[in-house]
């Protein structure tokens, strides 16, 4: 089972690396370097250690000026939180005790939540949230979802509760240290 689990997981890395070797370089404003894949997949975070966010061919013309800066913004979201890494290392974790169900619970729980803090961070930063929500159903419809929970991407989670809180555009209360 944990063979079996490294031997899914490692087939899958070596897909989206060898995804990441056919990419070209762009000219997008990024505090991480930027390509475009020839490979349909969702706007999305690659790597652990220097991660470059990958966007799909053509993606500039099925996206707006405003939508693919939200959906830049939420990658870049990802980015700056290190979301890759938390997701390797939980994958790891979850490989290595693979019969502990509350793990697997968490894996969910935590992709749910880093989606919810890049959409509040996308929002938070003056991004509209019909314009955030509209990106996010387009690149839902054209593109296909990354095979690696540690590839951050914008389609992850549950995508109508995600939607609905989206439009409800909440300011989040932010905790103090006795609440946290």
């Amino acid at each position: 089972s944990v063979i079996a689990l490294l031997l899914l997981w490692f087939t899958r890395w070596r897909k989206l690396r060898a995804t990441v070797r056919a990419v070209q370089r762009a000219d997008i404003a990024a505090p991480m370097p930027v390509g475009i894949s020839p490979v349909q997949m969702e706007p999305g975070l690659v790597g652990i250690f220097r991660p470059m966010l990958l966007l799909p061919e053509g993606i500039t013309e099925r996206l707006s000026v405003a939508e693919l800066r939200a959906v830049v913004a939420h990658e870049i979201c990802h980015y700056r939180r290190r979301d890759n890494l938390w997701a390797a290392l939980h994958m790891l974790a979850q490989t290595l005790f693979w019969f502990w169900p509350p793990l697997w619970w968490l894996g969910a729980r935590l992709i749910a939540e880093r989606e919810r803090a890049c959409d509040e961070a996308v929002l938070a930063a003056g991004n509209e949230p019909e314009t955030y929500a509209t990106s996010i159903l387009k690149v839902c419809k054209f593109y296909v979802q990354s095979p690696l929970a540690c590839a951050a991407g914008i389609a992850g989670a549950d995508l109508s509760k995600r939607m609905e809180t989206i439009m409800e555009n909440k300011a989040v209360a932010r905790l103090n240290g006795m609440k946290k």
